[in-house]
């Protein structure tokens, strides 16, 4: 299920910090929240979103349904909300500006589908663990590990579609399976 909240608050210039301020939602709640369907939040849940939103329940309601129903996803414009929405493994999102370049770099340096599963397929599946393992040993001595660490993430998660000059989509494999 995609972020929509992230999308509605994002719509509208807002962010998650933005709903922490009041102290009413704690990081945890918003994180579960974030991850379920709208019509299965709270009656209390909705109210206090709404309330610290300004706007109707029934409206953010809505909205928030609307979000679900539609093709519009997040769209990424710095690292460090591209690092958050791999961490939190956003089954899909658009990746805008300068990060695009990012993504490019790992683009070339990937592996085919085929090959990356022969050699699962001949290390009987640990081969890609150690791999893992060995260059984030080697990144911790880099001088920009984040980066790194971020690039073999989205490698290992994510398939990255090129949409034109300026966006570049990222969507978890998982899901193309």
């Amino acid at each position: 299920m995609k972020n929509v909240l992230a999308i509605y608050l994002q719509k509208h210039g807002l962010t998650r910090i933005d709903l922490l301020r009041s102290g009413k939602l704690s990081e945890a709640q918003l994180a579960r929240i974030s991850k379920r369907d709208p019509e299965k939040y709270s009656a209390k849940t909705l109210d206090t979103l709404a309330r610290e939103l300004n706007v109707n329940s029934d409206e953010l309601l809505a909205d928030l349904k609307n979000i679900r129903d539609s093709q519009e996803l997040y769209e990424v414009t710095d690292a460090n909300e591209l690092r958050q929405r791999v961490k939190e493994q956003e089954e899909e999102f658009l990746v805008k500006g300068d990060l695009r370049e990012l993504l490019k770099e790992i683009k070339r340096s990937q592996v085919s589908e085929m090959a990356e599963t022969g050699f699962d397929l001949g290390s009987g599946g640990s081969g890609s663990l150690g791999a893992r393992g060995v260059l984030r040993v080697i990144n911790f001595f880099e001088e920009d590990s984040k980066t790194e660490n971020l690039k073999q993430d989205i490698a290992q998660l994510y398939t990255i579609k090129f949409i034109d000059d300026a966006a570049a989509k990222l969507r978890l494999k998982q899901l193309d399976y």
